[in-house]
């Protein structure tokens, strides 16, 4: 006669556990990207800051567009934000478009920003910055590059040492 091959106690458990935690959509084992509505208010937001114009379409009477860098911090982790924004006519600033960086805004990424400069060029503007990893001690440096059309940028790092 046949004989049905089961696998023994132990690694039916074992299974058991594996299918049930392979079976949970809702684990965050790896984090999650923080949107920049959950810093949208302080004692989170480190510093915001206006780094060059972008070439809003505006009506008359109305101001242009300008870039806006924010920092935050929770946890001692950097996150950083990076916004199109738009004056109008009574000065009133209205956001655009927010650009969030999965590498940096993760929730377990562990990484502290530090030496961060911003500066308006040609086609828009340069961010860098000092990155230093919580989790090995690893220093690498980032650059963020912001177009005129908003969500226009391109996100870069340096993984070798960097002081």
């Amino acid at each position: 006669m046949h004989q049905v091959l089961r696998p023994s106690r132990p690694w039916r458990s074992a299974l058991l556990c594996l299918a049930l935690a392979c079976g949970q959509p809702s684990a965050h084992a790896l984090g999650m990207d923080m949107p920049y509505t959950s810093f949208g208010t302080a004692p989170d937001v480190d510093w915001i800051k206006v780094c060059g114009q972008w070439p809003a379409p505006v009506q008359p009477g109305e101001g242009g567009g300008m870039y806006r860098i924010v920092h935050a911090t929770r946890h001692a982790q950097s996150f950083l934000y990076l916004q199109w924004i738009v004056r109008d006519g009574t000065d009133s600033a209205s956001e655009v478009h927010t650009e969030s960086f999965a590498q940096i805004n993760n929730d377990h990424a562990s990484i502290t920003l530090s030496q961060m400069n911003c500066l308006p060029t040609r086609r828009g503007i340069r961010f860098t910055a000092r990155a230093e990893s919580g989790h090995d001690g690893e220093v690498f440096r980032i650059t963020i590059d912001a177009g005129h059309k908003p969500g226009d940028m391109r996100f870069r790092s340096n993984q070798k040492r960097w002081k």
